[in-house]
C-alpha cells in the first residue's frame, strides 16, 4: 500500500513581513505581509487610509498608498507613490443644482518628480462654462507654484493634511461660491534617475 504523503499548507512556509511607512509619513507600521521569498515583496503596493497614520478621522477618505523598495530584516520599507480620495466621498459632495469641475494635469516638483494630478472644485451653485474655467485654472496654477517649493513627497502630505485646499477654494470663491475644493488623485510618473538607481542599490544590497 502507498504510503500517503501531506499535503504541506503553503502559508506554513511563508514569513510575515511588517509593512514601515516612508519617513514623511513617520516610519510607522501600517500593515503586514507575507512571502515565501522575500524578493517577492519588492514592488508590492499597499492601501492605507490616512486616518491610519494620523490618528484622526477626519482624514479615512484618502487612501494613501506604499510601494514596497526595500526589505531589512523582518520589515518591509516603502515610498509614497500617491494617494486618492474614497469615490464614494466624491459622490456624497456631488449634488444637483451645483457644479463639479476638475482638472487633470502633470506638474513637476521642486526634487524633479513629475506627479499626476487630478484636482476637483464642487460649487455652490450652478457656474456658467467662462467661470468654471477660470476656477480650472485657479487651480492649475496655484498647484503648480506650490510644486515648485516642495518636494514629492511633502506636497502630497500637504494635500492630505495641510490647509493649502482651502486656500484655493479662497481664491476660487472670487469667481463663484465655493463648497469644497479637494486635490482627488495624485500619482507618481516619474522619480528622478538618482534616486532610483539609490533606491535599486539598496533594494539589491539588502535581497
Amino acid at each position: 500500500m502507498a504510503k500517503r504523503v501531506r499535503a504541506v499548507d503553503p502559508w506554513k512556509l511563508k514569513k510575515w513581513y511588517s509593512v514601515i511607512s516612508p519617513r514623511i509619513w513617520d516610519e510607522k507600521e501600517v500593515g503586514s505581509t507575507a512571502a515565501s521569498d522575500e524578493k517577492l515583496l519588492y514592488g508590492r503596493v499597499l492601501q492605507v487610509p490616512a486616518s491610519f497614520l494620523t490618528g484622526s478621522v477626519g482624514h479615512a477618505q484618502y487612501i494613501l498608498k506604499f510601494r514596497i523598495v526595500q526589505v531589512v530584516g523582518s520589515e518591509a520599507r516603502t515610498i509614497f507613490e500617491g494617494y486618492e480620495l474614497d469615490n464614494a466621498f466624491i459622490k456624497r459632495l456631488t449634488r444637483r443644482h451645483s457644479s463639479k469641475i476638475e482638472v487633470v494635469f502633470d506638474v513637476k516638483t521642486r526634487d524633479d518628480h513629475v506627479l499626476h494630478v487630478k484636482a476637483i472644485t464642487w460649487t455652490a451653485v450652478h457656474v456658467s462654462r467662462n467661470q468654471a474655467t477660470a476656477i480650472r485654472k485657479i487651480m492649475q496654477q496655484m498647484i503648480e507654484e506650490r510644486a515648485q517649493k516642495f518636494g514629492a513627497d511633502e506636497l502630497m502630505k500637504e494635500f492630505v493634511i495641510g490647509d493649502f485646499t482651502r486656500k484655493i477654494a479662497d481664491e476660487a470663491s472670487k469667481i463663484a461660491p465655493i463648497r469644497r475644493v479637494e486635490v482627488a488623485k495624485v500619482r507618481v510618473l516619474q522619480r528622478p534617475e538618482k534616486q532610483d538607481a539609490e533606491k535599486i542599490t539598496a533594494a539589491e544590497a539588502a535581497a
